[in-house]
């Protein structure tokens, strides 16, 4: 019991379910409703879509196991008492778990690609299992770089998501016969990835800031073996800096939405925004310029995943009171 109960902690399972509602959420949250406002509903089937969302988490998880295996040693001193593999799980049977889970989850992705005939698609879950094998080998131990992959992945949940779902959907109106064209036109898809790339901007933004201050918080081990993260190579203040500036230009960019919220009259997202969004960050702004000591960074860390959750949860405000 306890072994699973370890596996469960190892591919951070909260994390894997927030994940798979992510997709749902732009699925359901995002697409459907735009959709119906033309009559139209979603073109990916319920099947496949699933199968996409399965085949993510998959690969999250691998992920998650393999930057825990290299991480032995560093979780010895940041979080010996979270260490699992090399404990409960052997090296052997994480490396393993690791390999059939990414082997997994490209299988899926490989068969949603090619049944919307779309088989390069494919790629973009083999890039995604690479980097995250790269990353925990040595772009993570490299100022920024790591940062950025992390937030690059990340952006990529939603953005995938909603990307396939347009795929489909550019070929089923391509298709489509002349007496539906009129209907079809009346949907401006671009206005739909507007709103996809904004959600995967909002993603990259906000573990930019989280990941920064994860390695604030774990400094003492990461210079320990020699990491070149932003905060050994530059400094604590600096790295304070960069964080309350990605948040502060995070917090005019939800400003602005804002404000066309309100010229618009949807004061229900202006309230949304208001108290979900600005408030959190501007608490995550101020606490980063006090920050000092490990707990202080670990509380501005959990507050990130708060808003990141807080921003999903936006999809039922759109879904519930926008068709």
């Amino acid at each position: 019991m306890k072994v699973i109960i370890d596996f469960i902690r190892l591919v951070r399972f909260p994390n894997l379910i927030i994940i798979f509602l992510t997709q749902y959420a732009i699925r359901f949250g995002i697409i459907q409703p735009f959709l119906k406002q033309v009559d139209l509903d979603l073109f990916m089937s319920e099947k496949l879509f699933f199968l996409l969302a399965v085949a993510t988490i998959l690969i999250a998880a691998a992920g998650y196991i393999i930057n825990d295996y290299f991480d032995i040693k560093l979780d010895l001193i940041n979080k010996p008492k979270k260490l699992i593999i090399g404990n409960s799980i052997s090296r052997r049977y994480a490396m393993l778990w690791h390999t059939l889970l990414n082997i997994a989850g490209i299988a899926l992705a490989a068969y949603v690609a090619i049944a919307i005939k779309h088989p390069l698609l494919v790629f973009i879950q083999i890039i995604c299992s690479a980097l995250l094998w790269y990353y925990s080998v040595k772009f993570k131990k490299q100022v920024l770089v790591g940062n950025v992959l992390i937030a690059v992945l990340t952006a990529l949940v939603p953005f995938t998501a909603g990307y396939y779902e347009l795929a489909v959907m550019y070929d089923t109106i391509g298709e489509s016969v002349y007496d539906t064209n009129l209907k079809y036109m009346l949907f401006d898809m671009k206005y739909l990835l507007y709103w996809i790339i904004g959600y995967s901007a909002f993603a990259f933004l906000l573990t930019m800031i989280r990941e920064i201050a994860k390695d604030m918080e774990d400094i003492e081990g990461d210079k320990a073996f020699n990491c070149k993260t932003l905060p050994i190579v530059h400094g604590i203040d600096f790295s304070k800096r960069i964080a309350i500036g990605i948040s502060v230009f995070t917090f005019l960019w939800i400003l602005s939405l804002e404000f066309m919220q309100v010229l618009s009259g949807d004061f229900i997202s202006f309230a949304y925004f208001t108290f979900f969004i600005s408030f959190p960050l501007i608490f995550v702004i101020y606490r980063t310029a006090k920050a000092q000591t490990k707990k202080d960074f670990f509380i501005i860390s959990q507050s990130i995943k708060v808003i990141m959750l807080l921003g999903i949860l936006y999809t039922l405000v759109i879904y519930f009171f926008q068709t």
